[in-house]
């Protein structure tokens, strides 16, 4: 199945949800609502040692929570409204019971449209079995499903970012069988993901070279620094973003716009990186974590995004009670002033786009006009998000 053929099944079952989406997100203005959208990172344990992010030195097993664990906080009614699920890590196929932490997430989240599963693909005799599994479970259910395996870097460059041995042969073999697998199931998308910072940099235009040639899906990230979710707020000082890095990637994110349908989510989020390097780092997207998000790491502790501070633990007390407590809701609330101005994260800024109307046909106008020409960005440049 095409990449285009899976976005419209997705936009057409998001379609479907936008009455219910404009009341809900008009009710979160007045009132703390149910999350929609959540990111599970569901252990720190990693077959990899990335130079931008540390989260692979926090790898505990004993820490992450066992599936009997995890059921009964999914449980929850709490949980219902989830339409959006993100499982990152760490890597997540160290865990022999992902397929099985994917059918109890069906169970208890009747609501959700999508899920999503980030890879390192590193591991292809371990991987490719467990997700063939993920993506049989999912098409018996009706059950959307995008998979990305990470990869930052062609033959050698790969496995220096990764510091490991044959990553990118390695990484290779998942990429091939899961490509095989999306093609004949039509709610599996499959595609790589691309980390761009220093150390790639020169990469970049081979990484997108090679999804051409391969027929790949792919989607750039903007290295981002973040403790709750990267545990690398101390690399900032050593591989942050000079003028050199920027103008790179504001040229190379602009030429992606100019590439991709203006109604894919990859274009809004190249568009979000572009204007927030041009402007100083000054947000110009919506975000649904502002008002309908959360993040659970894997020892249990609750966030209501990857820059807030830890609202609690599910083990010591209920999700709901955490997210509804009121020195948290304010902690929220001074978010929205203090952080979220000068957010560059990407996290479903997509669904943001779609729950919030207004911003996205801002977008697709604007965007209109720069696939027509670029060079009109600075003059387009829309003021930061309140």
């Amino acid at each position: 199945m095409s990449t285009t053929s899976f976005r419209r099944r997705y936009v057409t079952r998001a379609v479907a949800g936008v009455p219910r989406d404009l009341a809900v997100s008009a009710l979160s203005h007045l009132k703390a609502i149910r999350p929609t959208v959540l990111i599970y990172n569901c252990t720190w344990v990693c077959d990899a040692q990335c130079t931008m992010c540390n989260n692979w030195k926090w790898g505990n097993r004993k820490e992450d929570l066992t599936l009997e664990q995890l059921e009964p906080v999914m449980s929850h009614e709490f949980w219902g409204a989830v339409e959006n699920l993100n499982i990152s890590g760490g890597e997540p196929t160290t865990r022999n019971d992902l397929p099985e932490m994917v059918e109890m997430f069906h169970r208890h989240l009747p609501r959700m449209r999508k899920v999503g599963i980030n890879t390192t693909g590193l591991t292809p005799k371990r991987a490719i079995p467990m997700l063939t599994r993920i993506v049989e479970f999912c098409g018996k259910h009706d059950l959307l499903l995008s998979v990305r395996v990470s990869l930052d870097g062609i033959g050698d460059v790969h496995g220096q970012v990764r510091n490991v041995k044959n990553a990118f042969d390695k990484a290779s073999q998942t990429i091939e069988a899961m490509q095989a697998l999306a093609a004949s199931n039509p709610h599996f998308q499959f595609g790589i993901a691309a980390t761009i910072f220093n150390k790639n940099l020169e990469d970049a235009q081979h990484i997108l070279e090679f999804a051409r040639e391969k027929k790949l899906d792919i989607v750039f990230n903007m290295l981002r620094f973040t403790d709750a979710m990267l545990h690398n707020k101390e690399l900032e000082a050593k591989i942050g973003f000079g003028q050199r890095e920027e103008e790179f990637m504001r040229k190379f994110f602009l030429d992606r716009v100019a590439e991709e349908s203006i109604l894919s989510g990859q274009a809004f989020m190249y568009l979000h990186y572009a204007d927030m390097i041009a402007n100083g780092y000054h947000r110009t997207m919506p975000c649904p974590f502002q008002r309908q998000g959360l993040l659970l790491n894997p020892n249990g502790d609750l966030f209501y995004c990857e820059n807030s501070a830890k609202l609690g633990n599910v083990l010591d007390a209920s999700a709901k009670d955490l997210y509804l407590k009121v020195e948290n809701l304010a902690h929220r609330e001074q978010m929205k002033k203090d952080t979220c101005p000068t957010c560059l994260s990407p996290c479903q800024v997509n669904v943001g786009a779609m729950k919030q109307v207004i911003p996205y046909v801002k977008f697709l106008h604007r965007a209109r006009k720069l696939k027509k020409d670029p060079t009109r960005h600075l003059d387009t440049l829309p003021d930061p998000v309140r």
